[in-house]
């Protein structure tokens, strides 16, 4: 059975090196003579992590990065002993704890009209909201009950996600629920106390969109809501089971996601705004054969995501809009023809667009999960942040003010240390130089290059940004 092997994030820096373009012109012409010198093993990738600008040490298990008044806005920790987590932010070079924070393992972070909304996963869980004027304060409308909130986004104006509540007076279940700034309002999609569980909201023609079920014994299936009146089931693709349409992405004015139609596995699939269509059967072979495609994120008017043929592992695959096929296999392991076929994934995650390349974490099968990037032509692996087979478990990318951060630990070593993730970021003029230099070395086409590339050592500064040496 295949597992897919998700990593926790750690954020770093690299400092930009010191190369214009007429120095990368020579680079490229004396690409020949330097290929057997840059050929030899890198040194071990240096970044500088987001620190408390208190105690200057680095605020770890980083998750649900977000973007919210010109400011980084995450989940974390400086306490390595005892991990419970707080609401943080930071500029991208230094953090600061939010009062009145601590241990709340705040969680589903969404801004919305001016404000930042998360879970305070204290007790039952509640609805909190956040801004510089009022700090964290628990949100209006707290005596419906809605508990444990989670997946929050907003749409036209209001703040929508998932909920919990039961008993007395209500006993509703999980559903859908509505925050417009004052009350938080359950929308009952299941009849009586049944539970619809929406999840994976995401805009499309002007609806949101999303995963639940709302009619007894048939499952979850594609819905939508306008914010006005009652949610409608926009596809049913697989009657009196339900579909569980999952990963979503817009790509050529259709809504893509994966799902199981009970024909075949769990495959490829598009929406119009009417018509649900299976785009792409990557495993043939009928309902038990499935490609399972995830990460899906558009780049370069191609809709890329990792999944498997069940000949390769779970590789980085693109779709044009017609034809679905592999564009790189990082993890080249064969099979190991005992069961063990995770040993074959890459599983390419975090699929993120950043300065005209789509960057993921993977995982080649020799340095563990790190920082990869694909062109449209070739992967390669960017950094080798933790230096050893056990890799940095790269995840949570974020691009933020010209920047791509993401979480990862650059001393993990599974039974020795516990996952003790960071924030790092990549500059952008050092990933323009740095690339460009692997390419003029040459890589091997379709196939992950092997060359790491080494980020010069140094961090975030305000104002012009400081230049290194490489």
């Amino acid at each position: 059975m295949r597992r897919d092997r998700r990593a926790q994030p750690l954020v770093l820096s690299i400092s930009p090196p010191s190369c214009d373009l007429a120095c990368l012109l020579i680079a490229l012409v004396l690409a020949t003579a330097l290929s057997s010198l840059l050929a030899s093993p890198a040194a071990a990738w240096v970044g500088s992590p987001i620190t408390d600008i208190a105690s200057r040490q680095p605020v770890r298990y980083p998750s649900y990065i977000t973007e919210y008044d010109g400011l980084l806005y995450f989940r974390g920790s400086i306490n390595t002993s005892t991990p419970s987590t707080s609401l943080w932010r930071s500029d991208g070079t230094q953090a600061e704890e939010i009062p009145g924070t601590a241990g709340q393992n705040p969680s589903y972070l969404a801004a919305c009209n001016g404000r930042l909304y998360y879970c305070n996963d204290t007790g039952p869980g509640s609805l909190w909201q956040y801004d510089t004027a009022g700090g964290a304060v628990q949100a209006p409308g707290s005596t419906s009950n809605a508990a444990l909130p989670h997946e929050m986004t907003a749409y036209n104006g209001n703040l929508y996600f998932r909920a919990s509540h039961f008993g007395a007076p209500s006993n509703i279940g999980i559903e859908l629920w509505k925050f417009d700034g004052t009350r938080q309002t359950p929308i009952d999609m299941f009849p009586d106390s049944g539970n619809s569980y929406p999840q994976h909201f995401i805009q499309y023609n002007g609806l949101l969109h999303f995963n639940a079920c709302g009619t007894p014994l048939q499952g979850t299936e594609l819905w939508r809501t306008d914010g006005v009146g009652a949610p409608t089931e926009a596809a049913r693709i697989y009657p009196d089971n339900g579909s569980s349409p999952e990963n979503f992405a817009v790509y050529q004015n259709k809504l893509f996601f994966s799902a199981y139609d009970g024909v075949h596995g769990r495959e490829l699939w598009s929406y119009d705004g009417s018509v649900p269509d299976l785009a792409a059967d990557i495993v043939s072979g009928g309902q038990y054969s499935s490609s399972n495609p995830s990460s899906l994120a558009v780049y370069k008017d191609k809709l890329y995501f990792c999944a498997t043929d069940e000949v390769h592992g779970y590789e980085l695959w693109s779709f044009d809009g017609t034809t679905a096929e592999m564009v790189a296999e990082i993890n080249p392991t064969p099979d190991p023809g005992n069961d063990d076929t995770f040993l074959m994934d890459s599983s390419p995650a975090d699929l993120t667009v950043f300065n005209g390349l789509l960057y993921f974490s993977a995982n080649d099968g020799v340095h563990g999960r790190e920082l990869w990037a694909f062109n449209g032509t070739d992967a390669w692996l960017v950094a080798d942040i933790n230096p050893d087979q056990y890799g940095s478990e790269v995840s949570e990318l974020t691009v933020y003010n010209g920047l791509l951060y993401f979480a990862a630990d650059n001393g993990y070593v599974p039974g020795l240390t516990n996952l003790e993730p960071m924030v790092f970021a990549i500059p952008e003029p050092a990933t323009l130089t740095l690339l460009a230099l692997g390419f003029a070395l040459g890589s091997c086409r379709g196939h992950a290059s092997r060359r790491k590339l080494v980020g010069a050592r140094g961090g975030f500064s305000s104002g012009a940004t400081q230049r290194h040496g490489v």
